[in-house]
């Protein structure tokens, strides 16, 4: 499959992964996920960083999921602090306090875990091939302090979405950006 190819394999198929994503983070978590508003467009590096710091609050709560496979992707989810909030106290079942503990956090980096995850495997399944998860990692961060992370590349696919809890009042977005090679 030459890359033309699986640019539009992974155009067709963002939508319904991203779907599918907010699915089972609902299976996962018994909360209504409802995934608004996404798209995906080729763009460059520095296009993509544009974008990131635009598109997240400063601070927000972060977290990113690398895995390799066919091709590098990174997948990051943001919350504002007070949906961050929101979502690890319904995940809890309880009031969370600000700024987040460890607990807190582990439970926003699940989140992260499984939107990545399930996202990748309509991917994996599509293309035939595996891409493997790292542990997630994030926490309190600035858009340019998260930039700084990530591994850069000539070519991006932004795949983005506004994910929502209406029960809870939750609004966060998630990037998918898979690198190709130059």
């Amino acid at each position: 499959m030459d890359i033309r190819e699986l640019l539009t394999v992974w155009q067709q198929a963002s939508g319904p992964a991203l779907m599918h994503a907010g699915a089972t983070l609902k299976k996962f978590s018994g909360l209504d996920f409802v995934v608004k508003d996404s798209h995906v467009a080729i763009a460059t590096w520095s296009t993509a960083v544009i974008q990131i710091q635009q598109s997240f609050t400063n601070p927000f709560y972060g977290v990113y999921v690398e895995a390799t496979g066919l091709l590098p992707s990174t997948i990051i989810l943001g919350f504002s602090p007070l949906n961050a909030q929101r979502l690890v106290s319904a995940l809890m079942e309880e009031e969370v306090e600000l700024p987040l503990n460890d607990m807190g956090l582990s439970a926003l980096q699940e989140v992260g875990n499984i939107v990545g995850t399930a996202y990748l495997n309509v991917f994996s399944d599509l293309l035939g091939t595996v891409w493997e998860p790292k542990l997630p990692q994030g926490g309190l961060t600035s858009p340019d302090e998260f930039v700084h992370q990530m591994t850069s590349a000539a070519l991006v696919l932004l795949a983005e979405a506004l994910f929502e809890v209406p029960s809870e009042g939750v609004l966060g977005r998630m990037l998918v950006i898979p690198a190709f090679p130059e």
